[in-house]
């Protein structure tokens, strides 16, 4: 097998040249890494020297046990198959020559393997230097910083009673948010959850003069950087379009521009009239025309060439469609220093920001806790600036030559400032020993970056690729093949994406273009990929239906295959999960339901609630009505009532006082004295046992196992007690508000990793492959996103810098000039660009099909759909797939379908045809073309095509069954859904298949014979070419053919699932048929007459009549 990328693979091997390497889904990314650093050990003088980072302990985990595996595998010589495994046998050989040399024992003493997680080899950096780092060495990360970031927020309001300068910045921000001083807590925190964006510009140590100054000079390069990119773009129409805004203006009166429009910051405005003079008002598209409102009135000569000229230019430029929204950003770009409200509001932020980190450092050192993005920027301080570099880092240049990062796609700017101080001197290393470079390989894939929401900005990866670090440039590769999906899924992918990426890599505007990948699979005989779009009052439980019988089919049509369903988000996914499970359907649910909503966790946390407080009736009424105890409404509602027990007493009290009430019924008084007996024995315990021990024995006390609907919740129990132990470990009695907090932030057990059907958002399904992959809820948005009081946004200018701008809602319209405005412009279109590249992440996820589906909006004029809505992900690909869609209409009156209606049309409907329209008539068909009646409706032919589908199976197997089985019923189920049928048509469709089979299975005259696979010659859907008698080349397809060994003839037959119609005699539908398809079986003759010397004998089978009937064709 030749690997169309084989050389490009070869070349990332090469350990004297640094690389940087697009690996698109499914290219087998991860076995280039295990080789590059097989190959690079093999060069080393210690295993150390040879670093590897990945985002994930899991990738970590898994390329350190490839590793492994290699030199283990060829350590006992284990027999290898392919031409990539032998490259990778090389490579180990050579490496354990190197171990065996150095005496490293690498397979004992696997540690030496540098195989890190970029937060573990931070966090090791930062415990070699911790007093660089600011902290003590007893420090530990934790995942949720929430509460530390609050505290530090609190810390910072609490200045307001002080004298400190930044009170007078602190309380401008205030009054901004109406003394919600609740609203701007949230901003701060947020600010400080993403401080990695801005702290080199405005933290700790930065002053706020100058950082205000850096804000200016930051922006003015973002403009000119544009202007400069814009202008290039506009090449020769720059000069062109100025004489045209002059004579524009001087018809309309106005004073003509200063010049061109240029590149530097004054020539904004210039710019910003182009777009007034070329787009639409609403920026949407190029104008089509203009006229004396613009300039360019009616007329001749001077007026008839300079509207002449502007149409040109328009016609011009009209196809260009990202140019014109480079010109629309360029016109929301504000001019820098400009003196309003929004910017004072700036200046303020900026003033405030590095008190703010100041403070959060002294919470950090007070809890002993940091974050993540600490961890980082510890590792940051450890290793020093650029010109005073710490004593570690000069350590770290010594012992790392070689540096390998994987999924650099998802790079934050932490991540690559690091690489950037990990690489200081590096070209000059090289300059100066040639023969023993240090290298650096980054592979990612820019189509594959999705994490926007955690910072990534897949800007890094393209400024890297261009830049490289510290002079050190990589050679660019790029690989191509996909080992992972079958040819039709590539080809589907290739030509949907191509259609909606960007055309061309932008480094400032997050653009990456679409690279096309290579099937190394072949196509199977499955359609690979189908989009199924819903509409009508019925369309989201329709939707439903489909995917849950489509997954049902699945499993039953394929034995073996994994199944997944994907989803932008959990909420989207909700109905499919609730579907699955009312059908039975076993699946696991990847962090798909929260674990304080499950019912077990609601009644535990009842439970607590009632123990930590005595006074809180409402949640010792809700545990007395829950299964814990069981009280009917009506007697918890006596219980309640004053005159039966005192209405200021606990319903402890009120709970045993009530097992002898005779206002209650017996069945009450019976579960209120176990339950009052189970609590006070809890009393008599409270502080004798730990917490855990306490709350848990209580719960089986009342019975809580046995109110557990599934085995699987007791798991969810389990976690409920293991987070009170930890609460108690942390100094937390009974601490409800931290036990919810908790609570929410984990996920219920559904079911194991290892069930077919996996259940996951499109961001956890990265990484991860499944045979078959439904993605629905295409047509779903997102909610929209409130009017921020504050927006902010790392940038990238032009020359590889990198910086932050920060923006005050200014209350401007939309449209209108200001950095708020431009850089909202930028979030959304930064949001659409990731969703193309989640809908293409998930497509990528396939092995042999994918199936989406939409439910979309009627379109009440045309009878068919609405587009999908701008936030949707099916909008990023619905110029590319509208003309493939099925389109189904669902609707709540009528699932069930007569044979005059087609079930699920395939076409729009027309309200009428025009008056006088042609009337539309069948094309002729040229003899013997294999052209079948127009089935009545879609059922007739679906099930002929299925029937079909089950013969051509049924024709390979030996013995034949003596009837269809479960298997026969489980593929026709998966294909009848694949065409679309549901509900009670799906089910009728099912039985007409299965009688068929039933009675061609059954008759032994001829349908066993046709099914036998001993014959010779034997053929099924045997496609061939002939050419007519007029000489035209015609396609057939033979659903039948073979050489009966006893007579030694070739038949051709024929299947047709047709039955004669109400009051036809079975002899008069015979004659017709025979009539109807003779031509086309003597056509069939003579292409197979020229195959050998045998007599050919032609006839139709009627499979769901049993009958055999040979035609006289062609003798």
């Amino acid at each position: 097998m030749t690997v169309i990328d084989a050389r490009e693979r070869e070349t990332a091997l090469d350990p004297l040249s640094s690389f940087c390497v697009s690996a698109p889904a499914g290219s087998g990314k991860t076995e280039l890494l295990i080789q590059r650093f097989l190959a690079l050990l093999a060069r080393v003088e210690r295993p150390e020297q040879v670093l590897a980072i990945t985002f994930t302990r899991k990738a970590a985990a898994e390329m350190r046990e490839r590793v492994l595996q290699a030199l283990n595998d060829a350590a006992a010589q284990t027999p290898i198959t392919s031409a990539h495994q032998q490259r990778t046998r090389e490579l180990a050989l050579a490496a354990l020559e190197r171990d065996a040399a150095g005496h490293w024992e690498l397979m004992a003493n696997s540690a030496r393997l540098s195989i890190r997680t970029i937060d573990g080899f931070c966090s090791g950096l930062t415990r070699q230097m911790p007093v660089l780092s600011s902290f003590g060495a007893q420090v530990s990360a934790v995942d949720d910083a929430g509460p530390l970031y609050a505290e530090a927020v609190a810390a910072l309001f609490a200045m307001l009673e002080t004298s400190h300068p930044v009170v007078e910045d602190l309380r401008p921000l205030m009054l901004h948010f109406d003394n919600h001083w609740d609203r701007l807590s949230d901003l701060l925190q947020s600010l400080l959850a993403r401080r990695e964006q801005w702290l080199t510009y405005l933290g700790v140590r930065a002053d706020p003069a100058a950082a205000e100054q850096l804000l200016h000079q930051l922006l003015q390069a973002v403009v000119e950087d544009a202007l400069a990119a814009l202008h290039q773009r506009m090449g020769s129409f720059v000069g062109e379009l100025y004489e045209l805004q002059c004579f524009a203006a001087s018809q309309l009166g106005d004073k003509e521009p200063a010049g061109a429009a240029g590149t530097r910051l004054e020539d904004l405005p210039l710019w910003q009239g182009l777009r007034k003079l070329l787009l639409t008002a609403d920026g949407k598209q190029w104008r089509k025309r203009v006229d004396k409102r613009n300039g360019f009135p009616s007329g001749s000569g001077q007026a008839a060439e300079m509207k002449a000229r502007i149409q040109g230019v328009l016609e011009a430029l009209a196809e260009d469609d990202s140019l014109r929204e480079a010109l629309l950003d360029v016109a929301l770009m504000p001019t820098p220093g400009e003196d309003s409200d929004s910017w004072r509001l700036v200046v303020h932020l900026t003033h405030v920001l590095p008190v703010l980190a100041a403070q959060l450092i002294l919470v950090f050192q007070q809890h002993g806790q940091v974050d993540h993005t600490q961890v980082a920027q510890s590792a940051l301080q450890a290793l020093g600036d650029d010109d005073a570099p710490t004593d570690l880092a000069l350590r770290l240049d010594y012992r790392i030559e070689h540096i390998l990062v994987d999924e650099f796609q998802d790079t934050a700017i932490n991540q690559y400032r690091l690489l950037q101080r990990l690489t200081r001197g590096w070209a000059e290393h090289n300059a100066a020993t040639p023969e023993r470079p240090r290298t650096f390989l980054i592979v990612g894939d820019g189509m594959q970056s999705i994490y926007g929401f955690r910072d990534a900005n897949v800007g890094l990866f393209l400024q890297a690729r261009d830049h490289g670090f510290n002079g050190v440039l990589p050679q660019y590769l790029e690989l191509r093949a996909n080992f992972r999906s079958e040819e039709g899924i590539v080809r589907w992918v290739n030509d949907t994406f191509a259609e909606v990426f960007p055309s061309e890599d932008n480094i400032s505007r997050g653009e990456v273009s679409f690279s096309e990948a290579h099937a190394v699979k072949p196509a199977g005989q499955a359609e690979a990929v189908s989009v199924a779009v819903f509409h009508g009052d019925a369309a989201a439980a329709a939707e439903v239906e489909f995917v849950c019988e489509s997954v049902a089919a699945a499993l039953a049509a394929d034995g073996e295959g994994s199944i997944a369903v994907l989803g932008r988000s959990r909420p989207q996914l909700q109905a499919f999960v609730s579907g699955l499970r009312e059908r039975g359907i076993a699946f696991a649910a990847q962090d798909m339901d929260r674990l304080s909503r499950s019912p077990v966790i609601l009644d535990l946390m009842s439970l607590v609630r009632a123990l930590a407080n005595r006074a809180d009736r409402v949640a010792w009424a809700a545990l007395l009505r829950s299964p814990l105890c069981g009280l009917a409404l009506s007697d918890l509602h006596a219980l309640l009532r004053a005159d039966v027990v005192d209405e200021h007493a606990d319903l402890l009290a009120c709970a045993v006082a009530g097992a002898q009430s005779e206002a209650l019924s017996a069945t009450a008084r019976g579960l209120l004295e176990r339950f009052s007996g189970a609590l006070l024995w809890a009393e008599s315990q409270r502080d004798r046992l730990s917490q855990r021990a306490w709350v848990e024995l209580l719960w089986l006390r009342l019975g809580g196992p046995a109110t557990v609907s599934a085995a699987q919740t007791l798991s969810d129990a389990e976690r409920f007690f293991e987070l009170l132990e930890q609460g108690e470990l942390e100094g937390r009695v009974l601490d409800v508000r931290w036990l919810a907090t908790q609570l929410d932030r984990l996920y219920a057990d559904a079911g194991g990793a290892d069930a077919r059907v996996q259940i996951m958002t499109l961001h956890k399904a990265k990484g991860l492959e499944f045979d078959h992959v439904f993605i629905p809820a295409l047509g779903r948005g997102t909610a929209g996103d409130d009017r921020a009081l504050f927006l902010w946004d790392e940038v990238s200018t032009a020359g590889g810098d990198s910086g932050f701008l920060l923006a005050a809602d200014d209350h401007s319209e939309s449209g209108e000039p200001g950095l708020y405005n431009y850089l909202a412009s930028q979030r959304k279109r930064k949001r659409l660009l990731e969703n193309t590249r989640l809908l293409y992440v998930g497509a990528t996820r396939a092995v042999q099909r994918l199936v989406l589906t939409a439910t979309l909006n009627e379109d009440s004029r045309s009878g068919g759909v609405k587009p999908p809505g701008s936030q949707s992900l099916l909008a990023a690909i619905w110029p590319a797939v509208a003309d493939q869609a099925q389109v189904i209409e669902a609707t709540s009156a009528g699932n069930e379908t007569s044979n005059e209606q087609p079930m699920l049309p395939n076409l729009r409907r027309l309200r009428a045809l025009p008056a006088g329209a042609p009337a539309v008539t069948r094309p002729p068909q040229p003899p013997g073309a294999n052209v079948p009646l127009a089935a009545r409706n879609q059922l007739d032919r679906y099930v002929g095509t299925v029937i079909h589908q089950n013969l051509e199976q049924l024709a390979s197997q030996s013995p034949l069954p003596a009837g269809p089985g479960g298997e026969q019923e489980a593929f026709s189920r998966w294909a009848l859904a694949s065409l679309g049928l549901q509900g009670p048509a799906l089910e009728k469709g099912i039985e007409r298949v299965l009688s068929a089979l039933v009675t061609t299975l059954a008759d032994d005259s001829a349908g066993r014979w046709l099914l036998r696979s001993d014959h010779r010659a034997s053929a099924c859907e045997l496609p061939l070419t002939r050419v007519d008698g007029e000489g035209e080349i015609r396609d057939i397809v033979i659903d039948r053919s073979f050489i009966d060994a006893q007579s030694g003839e070739r038949w051709i037959v024929d299947y047709k699932s047709s039955v004669p119609g109400p009051g036809m005699s079975a002899e008069q539908f015979y004659q017709e048929e025979a009539e109807r398809y003779l031509e086309q079986l003597s056509g069939y003759r003579e292409a197979l007459t020229s195959l050998g010397p045998e007599p050919v004998r032609c006839a139709l089978y009627f499979t769901a009549l049993g009958k055999l009937m040979e035609l006289e064709a062609g003798r």
